[in-house]
């Protein structure tokens, strides 16, 4: 497993970063605990467990360790320090790339008291699981420990023991103890400034670390520029990006399709001349159509509006490059093909001429979000009528679809969809830059803070926010259901809305 030195991006940064701050990694406790009490986490030891070798090929991030559990094998878990307190949760974090169904059924050994089962479906990497676990097994799982058995076709691989040059507590398995079922605002800040939010590199890392710099750059969180240095010196060492694909396979100073390139923004901020910059626009060149549309094979996905316009627009601004920031203007036309029959797609298949995903809030997020970025980018350096029409066009057809309570559902017109949360601040948060930009009615903002106001109640007592869409590599079904999961990149988004507020 690839051990990567961290240090010289660190020094680098600081170069680049006078008077900020840098935080020793040192041990870290047993326990992690809130000032004022009100949650901590109890890390569990995995004291026993079937010793299975990774896949070929593949590779944990960061070079964490992390245990494998073959189907049908068992792990046992016992907390360090014993456990009291109001609520509980068990948690564990994916440390491979899931693309099936995972079900973990817990349960305490020796007295064999079934505590439920942990849903694992078609997850990406440092993403947390829980499963509540009443107050009246407590006095059981400090004597005995938990065991976990895994019901699937494949190994399932997760987090194991505390890193060396990293505090990854949060992505053990460990049990939540906290005094209060729900979160805060200032436990959200406290997650979301972090290596709590560190997450697979490409769309996910990048909708964080856009967060992250959002609360920087229009709030002063000078904590968040700490902590975009921590995630990136976490996949940099010197100048070489190290990183795993949506399968698990390592990657140098690649792009892996238009989805990875949304965090080179936050990189093209901190050091316009870093070299990864240069390969970023050679493989945006390589992915680029005759037509001068940039795509995976030939779809037309929303998500090209935020992770390919928007970072092109930012990068063609900092090397002053006009051709470049032309070519973003161009990237969100060739999606105007998105927007049909007052609907917002979140795919066009150019072979079947099929369009899929309809309303889908998390893509209307994508492309919306991406829009109002990539305008606000270039606005006073080159403004497009036909864009800013478009955009109006998307918010105006989204607002027709948000429900009273401020949130939008997974399908925005679908009654029955539960909501999502990772949409609905993406969506809300692109009102509000919209508004920023000139580009949109100030009547609107009312709309985007009903939102903000309803996402306080999906706050987990330690800061995660929960109720997000998983990912939709599980296909449509997966997204129609009432599967939804905790999710950093939703924090990403809701960081965004609440930095244009």
């Amino acid at each position: 497993m690839l051990q990567i030195k961290r240090r010289t991006f660190v020094e680098w940064f600081s170069l680049c970063s006078a008077g900020m701050l840098m935080t020793p990694l040192h041990g870290y406790p047993l326990i992690e605990s809130k000032r004022d009490g009100s949650f901590k986490r109890v890390i569990t030891k995995v004291i026993s467990s079937d010793r299975i070798m990774p896949p070929e090929g593949k590779r944990v991030p960061f070079g964490w360790s992390a245990v494998g559990i073959a189907p049908g094998a068992s792990v046992i878990l016992k907390p360090e320090k014993t456990l009291a307190g109001k609520h509980f949760w068990l948690r564990l974090s994916v440390a491979m790339e899931i693309w099936d169904i995972n079900l973990l059924k817990v349960s305490i050994p020796e007295v064999e008291t079934c505590l439920g089962t942990m849903d694992i479906r078609f997850s990406s990497v440092l993403v947390p699981y829980e499963l509540k676990i009443d107050a009246k097994h407590i006095e059981h799982i400090n004597r005995y420990g938990l065991k976990i058995t895994l019901d699937s076709s494949s190994p399932l691989w997760v987090f194991s023991e505390k890193a060396r040059d990293a505090d990854n507590r949060a992505f053990l398995p460990y049990i939540l103890v906290a005094d209060e079922e729900s979160g805060t605002e200032e436990d959200f800040f406290q997650c979301m400034e972090s290596l709590n939010t560190v997450q697979a590199f490409g769309w996910r890392e990048g909708t964080v670390l856009d967060g992250l710099w959002q609360l920087y750059a229009q709030k002063g969180h000078n904590k968040a520029l700490e902590t975009i240095k921590q995630h990136l010196n976490l996949f940099f060492e010197g100048d070489n990006l190290h990183y795993e694909t949506g399968a698990s396979k390592p990657k140098l100073n690649e792009v892996d399709g238009i989805e990875s390139t949304i965090p080179f923004a936050t990189v093209a901020r901190l050091d316009a001349g870093h070299p990864i910059l240069k390969t970023v626009v050679e493989g945006w060149t390589k992915l680029k159509k005759s037509n001068g549309m940039i795509v995976d094979g030939s779809t037309i996905s929303a998500e090209g509006c935020y992770t390919v316009a928007y970072p092109m627009a930012v990068i063609g601004k900092a090397w002053n490059d006009k051709e470049l920031m032309m070519d973003a203007l161009e990237q969100l036309k060739h999606r105007f093909a998105l927007y049909t029959d007052n609907i917002l797609y979140l795919r066009y298949h150019n072979t079947s001429g099929k369009y899929t995903f309809p309303n889908w809030a998390r893509g209307a997020a994508w492309n919306l979000l991406g829009f109002a970025r990539t305008m606000s980018e270039l606005n006073g350096a080159m403004e497009d009528k036909e864009v800013i029409q478009k955009f109006q066009e998307g918010i105006k057809l989204a607002l027709s679809m948000q429900r009273s309570n401020g949130l939008w559902g997974c399908f925005m017109h679908k009654p029955d969809s539960l909501p999502d949360t990772s949409g609905s601040a993406g969506i809300a948060a692109a009102i509000l830059i919209g508004i920023r930009n000139g580009h949109l009615p100030e009547e609107y903002r009312q709309y985007a803070n009903n939102c903000w106001n309803a996402l306080q109640q999906y706050i987990t007592p330690d800061g995660f926010l929960k109720s997000v869409a998983q990912d939709n590599r599980g296909g449509i079904e997966v997204q129609e259901s009432d599967y939804r999961v905790i999710a950093q990149m939703g924090m990403g988004l809701m960081a965004q809305l609440y930095a244009a507020m």
